[in-house]
């Protein structure tokens, strides 16, 4: 599956860990903010994609309802649809506006609970959710990433901040006997970056 995700902005906190597990699960998703560059023509990116994507998926919400190029966006996949059934469109809800009248006879997926699991499953057909976790673990064991586990912090790949290895991170600890909590967290050697929280 090659996916275009249609979304307002202001919706990018409940799009985007959906596009992330899709991507772990073998999609190819293009999102703009993954997709388009400085400097790059933004209507010239978009419709190179919509031209070239097997689905789009429409983010459809209060704030994609008032959106210029979220309507564009679905009516011309809508269009392609009818000329030529190259594109699937499939509307992913996200609060209680209602689907305009074109989108409302597609087969949906809610987002309304805030599911983001159960979503990316129903999107491509994965029965539960340990088939998910099991098909998500198999990307990430195939990608040969170096990877490693911070107590404070979770799993990192690397330095979000300079890019490095996850070889040239170190992990670290601290308690404050004032309050009586412990913090630990993780911090990189080329470029000081840092982070954590307590534990």
């Amino acid at each position: 599956m090659h996916a275009f995700i249609s979304h307002n902005h202001r919706d990018k906190p409940q799009v985007t860990p959906l596009a992330a597990r899709l991507r772990l699960l073998g999609v190819d998703v293009w999102l703009d903010s993954w997709k388009i560059r400085p400097g790059d023509r933004i209507p010239g990116k978009i419709n190179e994609a919509l031209g070239l994507v097997d689905t789009v998926m429409v983010f459809w919400s209060a704030n994609s309802s008032k959106s210029p190029w979220v309507n564009t966006e679905w009516e011309a996949a809508l269009t392609r649809r009818l000329r030529d059934d190259s594109v699937r469109v499939i509307p992913v809800v996200l609060d209680d506006t209602p689907l305009p009248p074109l989108l409302e006879p597609i087969m949906w997926v809610s987002m309304v609970d805030g599911d983001v699991d159960r979503a990316a499953r129903e999107l491509v057909g994965v029965d539960s959710q340990a088939e998910l976790v099991k098909t998500m673990q198999r990307t990430v064991e195939e990608s040969g990433l170096e990877y490693t586990y911070f107590h404070g912090f979770g799993v990192i790949v690397g330095c979000p901040r300079c890019g490095a290895p996850s070889s040239k991170l170190e992990g670290w600890s601290a308690v404050d006997h004032v309050r009586d909590d412990m913090y630990a967290g993780v911090r990189c050697t080329e470029c000081g970056w840092d982070e954590g929280g307590e534990v």
